[in-house]
This record gives structure tokens, C-alpha cells and sequence, in this order.
């Protein structure tokens, strides 16, 4: 299994998550329901390169998609049996598999079947390709009393990348920091912050333990456009949040949210806005509230487990 250092790294600062989650979930849980299998994970391309040729018998190989392909765009040379590769692709739109021009791609790939998406397929599909199998990730189900809202709307927003924070979403920002009642929170890390108005209370970036305290005491989360289907979203509705979740004109890899996924599957935790009309956004958060905390049946362990051994037992069983 290919782990791209950088990437984890970026990750690990507030880059985009996701595909570390989906792969976290996958190397905790296989060792678990195939207890001979050993794992080895590789940090780097050039790890891959060199090691990759000692791996020609392994059962199977789990890929990214940028991972898969080496010189020519052609699957590694070390692989042999294609039914044994597995492509942990997000969003579940690459077509490069097997259509990269004379000689590259992967013959005879079965892209239904061995290309993992994060999330299962939107139930409109207004776009984006719509490949693939869902895989996903599990989320450990909340234990412990009721969480503790308090009075008020104190809202996170979803956003520690500071590219999100375009002048129009400062903009909506310094208007709800003006309401009556609503306290915004950020994660946004220093230097970065310096941007957001003042008055909103800034955490920087937070430990998972500490994202978990704030979502907990928190009504709402504030999605400002991106990322696409992040994680974050399903821990905002597990803590008991409402999601303001921002609406597309045009659909995202089929999508017509930024957390399309809670919007069809689980849509009393959603309230969908157009982030351009403050009113919209004003009322979900000044009248809307979550109906408490929920892990999407989807994303239960039990759940997660099942659609790992139906993808795997046909090469580890």
C-alpha cells in the first residue's frame, strides 16, 4: 500500500484530509479481519521505485491515483495479476485507468470493481463520472451524555485552507459576526487568521481531540464552498451540528453541494444556502438546529467492515 509522504504530511497541517482518512480506516481495519495479513506501506514514490519489484507476489496492492502508473503512465512493472490492484480514488472520476493513450492505462482493469471511492454515488448525478465502488471509511460512534450547546448559535466554519476565504466570504463572515447571539470559531492557523474580522475566536490548528471539544460545544458548521465532501462534515453532524452547507450552480463531480452526501442521505442535517444571500444563511443559523448526534449507518464500523471483506475476500479471503 502506497502512502505519499507529502501528502500525510500536508494533511497533518491542515491540508486536505479526506484521502487520509479513507486510508487510515482501510490499514486499521484489514489487519483486523485478515489477522495473517502483514501490510507494508510505502512513504514515497521513489520508495516505490526502488522496493516496489520485492512485492511481485503480494496478495493485493492498493494504490492512489497518482500512485498506480509509472514511466509511460503504465501500471509498475511489478504488478502482475490486475484483479489484485485497488485504486483508492476519492471522488470516483478518473477515466485514466484505461484510457491514457497507446500503450498506458491498465488493460482490462475493472474500474466498477477495484477503483474505491470515498463516499456512495449521488443519488441525482447531475455530472462528474460516477465511477467506481464505495468504500469509505468508518467513524467511531460518540459515547458519553448529551453534548453541551450552551445559549446562542456558536458556529465553526469549515475552512483551514486559507485560499477558501475570498473576499465575498469575509464579507459574509463580518455580517454574521454582527448578529445578536452568533459567536463564529476558526481553525484557521496563525499567520493566516490575521484575515478574519475581529471578534471571531480563533483556535488555530487543533489535535483531534480538540477539533472533537469544539465541535461538541458547537450548534452549527459554517461550509464555505470547500473542500468537496470532507470528512469534517460527517464530524460536525456526529458532534450534533447542523451543517450550513453551501449550494453549487454548476454540480462538483456530481454534486450540487459542498456535503452532498449528508444533503441527500441524511438532509435533517442540512440546511443548504446559497453563501451569496445572507438572509439564507442568516435564518439555518439563527432558527435551524441539528436534531442531535448521528454517525451516518453508512459510516458505522460494522457497516465499513462488511464492504471490506465483500471488496477483499475475492483476493484475501
Amino acid at each position: 500500500m502506497d502512502s505519499l509522504h507529502q501528502y500525510s504530511t500536508s494533511a497533518s497541517h491542515g491540508g486536505p484530509s479526506g484521502e487520509i482518512t479513507i486510508r487510515k480506516s482501510l490499514t486499521t481495519s484489514l489487519p483486523l479481519i485478515y489477522p495473517s495479513l502483514k501490510i507494508t506501506v510505502i512513504e514515497s514514490d521513489e520508495e516505490l521505485e526502488r522496493v516496489g519489484g520485492l512485492y511481485r507476489d503480494a496478495d493485493c496492492y492498493v494504490f492512489d491515483p497518482w500512485t498506480w502508473a509509472g514511466k509511460g503512465w503504465k501500471i509498475r512493472g511489478f504488478v502482475g495479476d490486475v484483479d489484485k490492484v485497488f485504486i483508492l480514488d476519492f471522488f470516483g472520476s478518473e477515466k485514466s485507468y484505461t484510457t491514457s493513450g497507446p500503450g498506458g492505462g491498465i488493460p482490462n482493469f475493472d474500474i466498477n470493481r477495484n477503483v474505491l471511492t470515498a463516499y456512495p454515488k449521488s443519488k441525482a448525478q447531475k455530472g462528474g463520472d460516477g465511477v467506481g465502488r464505495f468504500l469509505g471509511f468508518y467513524k467511531e460512534e460518540r459515547t458519553g451524555g448529551e453534548t453541551k450547546k450552551g445559549e446562542g448559535a456558536n458556529v465553526v466554519i469549515w475552512g483551514k485552507d486559507p485560499k477558501y476565504y475570498t473576499p465575498n466570504v469575509l464579507t459574509l463572515l463580518r455580517k454574521l459576526n454582527d448578529l445578536d447571539g452568533v459567536v463564529l470559531h476558526s481553525t484557521l492557523p496563525a499567520p493566516a487568521n490575521n484575515v478574519l474580522p475581529s471578534g471571531i475566536v480563533t483556535h488555530g490548528h487543533l489535535k483531534p481531540e480538540q477539533w472533537k471539544e469544539l465541535l461538541e460545544s458547537a450548534t452549527h458548521m459554517l461550509g464555505l464552498g470547500d473542500p468537496l465532501l470532507g470528512p469534517s462534515g460527517l464530524d460536525a453532524i456526529e458532534a450534533g451540528c447542523l451543517l450550513v452547507n453551501p449550494i453549487y450552480r454548476i454540480p462538483k463531480r456530481g454534486w450540487m453541494s459542498q456535503h452532498g452526501f449528508i444533503e441527500e442521505y441524511a438532509p435533517e442535517y442540512s440546511c443548504e444556502v446559497d453563501l451569496g444571500d445572507f438572509e439564507q444563511v442568516k435564518e439555518c443559523i439563527l432558527n435551524q438546529r441539528s436534531p442531535g448526534p448521528k454517525v451516518p449507518e453508512e459510516f458505522r464500523k460494522q457497516q465499513y467492515y462488511a464492504r471490506v471483506k465483500d471488496i477483499f475476500d475475492p483476493v484475501l479471503g
